[in-house]
């Protein structure tokens, strides 16, 4: 009678189960006759396939939903077919199957019986039976990391996106076997697949999108707002003829800024200026609006998803400006790209952002979502003919809908860190995966109503457990919106509402800390910060996975000690007010913990929780191992240790740089030798640690070595050395992104008497490129300076 009860109250747009209705209900859901989708697939669309989190059963009556914070797959009945017409019912878990590490990706066959789900932490595809309670029957193996996969319409073929192997691996779903690999390059993230309709799969389309954006050759170079593009490619399934198709930048993403400060008829001293290519004009008046209000472009970057809808492919991207100035409104966007299916190019692009930019503010910010900027766009859904279009805002909390052409939008508050969205067949519902809270929400898309937030699809970690912590830490991460500063380890992790904390992290839901820091790594993306132009540094090598206080100094120029440290990012960056009660007490090289507890949770999920890309096997073992001894011969001193970087906080305090000692301040600590901010050296007991290499990458001549301010950047003391985890999937690399691949690394880089280029022959090159790549979390480490600077310490 509780499943009677449960149906009942749980309305339809086509109808409420009375009746007889109801005795068939009873009978289906006593007699598990809705754990065969042979005996309730009367529903059959042409629709293509895409990657997602969240999938519907082509029966319309399952969600398959992943887990990637248990490591699981659910699935929950949410409709019924009832004389081939679908009813929706109170939301029913089914069961929820173990799949491998760091799950990503749901596909599903024709006839619902099975799963696949890949792993991107296990580099596997997981086999999930879904007659009777679901549970995983095989492991597919692939190189290197999976991300994206789609299903042919027919289920003769599973693509896989393998990230780190820069390939597109096509599986038999029947003997469960890789058929062939597709080399695509780059760095493969979401496949989508057309559908027309036949019994045939061999002559549709297969779509793969680039994760990162590519320098544009002949463009303005990196850390300019128009210098790259997103980068989709296409191959029929039956072809091995791959497609390339390029989406071009926005030059003006319908936002302005100043950019007094880099002209030298506008700057405040014109005589610091160390080049004018980010003045838009010389020869304009000071007052000049060119200048004033300067139209800011912006790159598509970070291809989280693909749909395809008609003839044209949808492509939702983090929208990347990393000309000056850094500030909030012209950082980061929510771009969507249209590409023409059968012409194979580009013909629409458009920021999203600005729509919202019309919306009057809300009365009461805190518990309307009206004037949220569409914070990390990640996927996005839409109805079957294309008249209602819907997108996930992951660090907003919200799902975004509008129809095409029109500059109303429609939002609706999921839980906690979506990152994923389905529709029912008929348009009516749509389905959101919530990361963090680890539910779903399900949205009545016709009467505009949410109709519930968080339905469990698996188990949060419990409360006053490090896992609780953690998970806390991720939320704190990736919101754009906020969190309680204090008193944060005792609630639930679903009783979060960020939106009553709106403005914390951000203005109105810009940005997060993860929308340059995606898995918290990088977002491969040279930004002219203030203190020159600095490619973002992946955050995997910032502690030693096993001992929280081995840390290295934060930044390319050392000069921030801490997480903590970057609280100033929101306030002063993102628009937001941070998570400090006191602002004062957060300061380069300020305390690393009890700010509070907000920014302490950040710190244990990026200390624990962050992990390296994992790279695939190499193929030649012999010449790796070649490379590692090269390696150990001569860089393993600067990129050794637990973190792959000898940069470490080996002082007992952090420096307080911004305390006056003669004020009642804290000093700097002893044999800490500084430059401002930057932490230059430490000197105890006659031995000399430095944090600034100089290896020869700054040259204070490039037009590009001009900091936010317009002055001139910092370098010339060396760089604090970089963690080398996932390198394979960082580029472009050094400070200022000159090196666009591994080996352009090698005759910028010096060595000694000379570089890696001109020191190591070109087998040796060769031998030191691929371990370099190989390198992740599972390597075996090197001794570094700082640990031969502890034990000489100790004797």
């Amino acid at each position: 009678m509780r499943m009677i009860r449960r149906a009942q109250s749980f309305s339809s747009s086509r109808g409420t189960l009375t009746g007889f209705t109801l005795v068939l209900v009873m009978l289906i859901l006593t007699t598990g006759l809705l754990w065969w989708p042979s005996k309730l697939n009367g529903l059959t669309l042409p629709v293509p396939t895409r990657s997602t989190t969240i999938a519907m059963t082509t029966d319309d009556t399952r969600l398959v939903v992943v887990n990637r914070e248990t490591n699981s797959v659910s699935v929950i009945q949410v409709r019924l077919r009832v004389f081939g017409v679908p009813v929706d019912i109170q939301p029913i878990k089914l069961g929820e199957a173990a799949v491998g590490k760091e799950p990503r990706c749901v596909a599903l066959n024709p006839d619902n019986t099975e799963a696949y789900v890949t792993n991107g932490a296990s580099g596997t595809v997981s086999v999930v039976s879904l007659v009777g309670p679901p549970a995983a029957v095989a492991e597919i193996p692939v190189r290197g990391e999976p991300w994206g996969c789609a299903m042919t319409p027919n289920g003769t073929s599973l693509f896989v996106a393998d990230h780190t192997a820069g390939e597109v691996v096509e599986i038999d779903p029947a003997s469960r076997t890789i058929r062939r690999t597709i080399p695509v390059g780059g760095n493969p993230a979401a496949i989508a697949i057309t559908n027309n309709g036949d019994t045939v799969d061999t002559d549709e389309t297969v779509f793969v999108s680039q994760f990162f954006a590519e320098l544009i050759p002949g463009g303005p170079g990196e850390g300019f707002d128009t210098g790259k593009r997103g980068v989709v490619q296409a191959f029929r399934v039956g072809s091995t003829a791959v497609s390339r198709i390029t989406l071009s930048p926005l030059s003006d993403a319908g936002f302005t800024a100043t950019r007094v400060n880099f002209c030298p008829q506008t700057a405040p001293n014109p005589a610091l200026l160390q080049s004018t290519i980010f003045c838009p004009d010389l020869s304009a008046p000071a007052g000049s609006p060119i200048i004033t209000q300067n139209p800011q472009g912006a790159f598509p970057n970070q291809l989280h998803a693909l749909l395809i809808r008609g003839d044209q492919l949808l492509v939702p991207s983090i929208g990347a400006q990393p000309s000056p100035p850094v500030m909030f409104n012209v950082n980061v966007q929510a771009l969507l790209h249209v590409v023409s299916i059968s012409a194979l190019s580009e013909f629409f692009r458009f920021n999203v952002n600005t729509v919202v930019r019309l919306e009057p503010p809300p009365s009461d910010p805190t518990t309307s979502l009206a004037g949220l900027f569409l914070n990390d766009f990640v996927d996005i859904e839409a109805n079957a003919n294309g008249t209602l279009l819907c997108g996930i805002s992951r660090g907003g909390n919200q799902l975004v809908c509008a129809n095409p052409g029109s500059t109303t939008l429609t939002r609706f508050q999921t839980g906690n860190i979506p990152n994923g969205v389905v529709f029912n067949a008929d348009g009516t519902r749509a389905y959101v995966n919530n990361e963090v809270n680890i539910s779903v929400s399900i949205i009545d898309l016709a009467g505009k109503t949410v109709l519930a937030r968080d339905v469990p699809s698996g188990t949060p970690p419990a409360l006053g457990t490090v896992e609780h912590s953690v998970l806390v830490g991720k939320l704190a991460f990736f919101t754009a919106l906020g969190i309680p500063n204090n008193g944060i380890f005792d609630i639930p992790i679903r009783d979060f509402n960020p939106l009553q904390f709106r403005g914390k992290q951000s203005n109105n839901g810009w940005s997060s800390c993860a929308s340059c820091h995606p898995d918290g790594l990088s977002d491969n993306v040279t930004w002219i910060f203030a203190n020159g132009p600095r490619s973002t540094i992946p955050l995997d090598g910032a502690h030693s996975k096993h001992n929280i206080a081995n840390q290295r100094v934060y930044l390319w120029s050392a000069s921030r000690g801490s997480n903590t440290d970057f609280n100033n990012n929101s306030r002063n960056v993102q628009g937001g007010i941070g998570f400090a009660d006191d602002p004062a007490a957060v300061y380069d090289h300020g305390p690393v913990f009890g700010v509070s507890d907000a920014l302490d949770a950040q710190t244990f999920w990026l200390a624990s929780a962050i992990r390296s890309r994992r790279q695939p096997a190499p193929d030649d073992p012999a010449a790796v191992a070649r490379g590692a001894a090269l390696f150990a011969a001569s860089c393993r001193s600067c990129h050794g240790g637990a973190k792959w970087t000898k940069s470490t906080i080996l002082y007992g305090d952090n420096p307080a740089f911004n305390k006056n000692p003669a004020a009642g301040g804290v000093p700097i600590d002893p044999g800490v030798m500084n430059a401002g901010a930057q932490i230059v050296s430490y000197t105890r007991g006659g031995l000399n640690f430095k944090y600034l290499e100089d290896v020869g990458t700054f040259n204070a001549a490039s037009p590009l070595e001009i900091a936010a301010n317009g002055q001139r950047a910092l370098g010339v003391l060396g760089f604090n050395v970089p963690s080398l985890l996932s390198l394979g999937s960082t580029a472009p690399y050094l400070h200022h992104g000159a090196a666009q691949t591994l080996p352009d690394v090698f005759p910028l880089h010096g060595l000694g008497a000379g570089t890696i280029q001109s020191l190591f022959s070109a087998g040796q090159r060769s031998d030191l490129l691929l371990f370099l790549k190989s390198v992740d979390g599972r390597t075996d480490v090197f001794r570094s300076e700082a640990e031969e600077f502890i034990d000489a310490l100790a004797q």
